[in-house]
């Protein structure tokens, strides 16, 4: 877990020596904190959500699509306690009961105000550590921003940290989950049953894995599992084969995927080039 007492006191002391340096500095080293805030709670979440999956890298946007998909206690501040007590002998079973007993504190949560935390991590970034794109008035380019300006920004994100007194962080969700193992690999796959109600695109986890699923429901209410595959027929024997959809992601124009048949063991090759297509047929259905 970050020391961010630790990180304060280097954040300050880059801002007493108050060059445009040191200033410029204080501005990279808060948004670096700011950044290591997000990814560090994102990494206690790589068992439900695939890096694949992100759908985008801005570290606010990361932790709200684990907040979305698997829990909002990825941003959530709250205290942890435990208690071993008992009730005539047993363990507690109703609200009442939980609430009635002695608890000791095992440490707390801090909340990330993602809004205010990703206006901070713009803000260095906007007076620091870009340099505007001069127009035909621009005067002279300068290499440092203004100091007053980073100066106000950074110390924002000083305050920012200042009000973060959480000693632990805590990963996972609360509920039922739905799990299944990879087909290909075996990695186990979970997410929260609340987030499953709709047909849900997911990768597996596994970063060497490149298949991808489905889940939806079925006629009976249950879930299935259905694998992202592009099929081809064999050239040497006919068979079917399924290529994981994810293979073709980062293929560029010409680029080659070399497919081997695991039945008669002929080499294909699939080319990403366009494909034309006559779009008549849909065109007099949308008439």
């Amino acid at each position: 877990m970050l020391d961010i007492p630790k990180r304060i006191k280097l954040i300050n002391s880059l801002l007493e020596q108050d060059t445009e340096q040191s200033l410029t500095y204080a501005a990279l080293e808060s948004r670096l904190t700011l950044e290591y805030l997000c990814y560090e709670r994102f990494k206690l979440y790589f068992s439900y959500l695939s890096e694949s999956d992100l759908k985008n890298w801005q570290p606010k946007h990361i932790i709200k699509q684990i907040s979305d998909e698997v829990g909002d206690n990825v941003s959530r501040g709250f205290l942890i306690s435990i208690s071993d007590e008992k009730i005539d002998g047993r363990l507690p079973e109703t609200k009442e009961e939980f609430e009635s007993i002695k608890y000791t504190p095992l440490g707390n949560q801090s909340e990330l105000k993602l809004k205010k935390l990703h206006q901070l991590w713009n803000g260095v970034s906007n007076v620091a550590l870009h340099i505007p794109v001069p127009s035909i008035s621009s005067g002279n380019i300068n290499i440092y921003g203004d100091k007053d300006k980073i100066r106000k920004k950074v110390s924002e994100v000083v305050a920012f940290l200042s009000n973060m007194k959480g000693n632990l962080l805590m990963g996972g969700s609360f509920g039922e989950e739905y799990r299944f193992n990879c087909f290909a690999c075996g990695t186990k796959i979970k997410r929260p049953v609340r987030g499953l109600q709709h047909k849900t695109a997911l990768s597996c986890i596994n970063p060497k894995c490149q298949e991808s699923y489905v889940i939806q429901k079925d006629k009976h209410d249950e879930f299935e599992v259905i694998r992202s595959v592009i099929k081809f027929s064999c050239l040497g024997c006919n068979e079917e084969l399924e290529v994981p959809i994810r293979a073709f992601k980062d293929l560029r124009f010409n680029q080659i995927l070399n497919i081997r048949c695991g039945k008669c063991s002929t080499l294909l090759e699939v080319i990403m080039r366009p494909l034309m297509k006559t779009a008549e047929s849909e065109h007099s259905n949308n008439k």
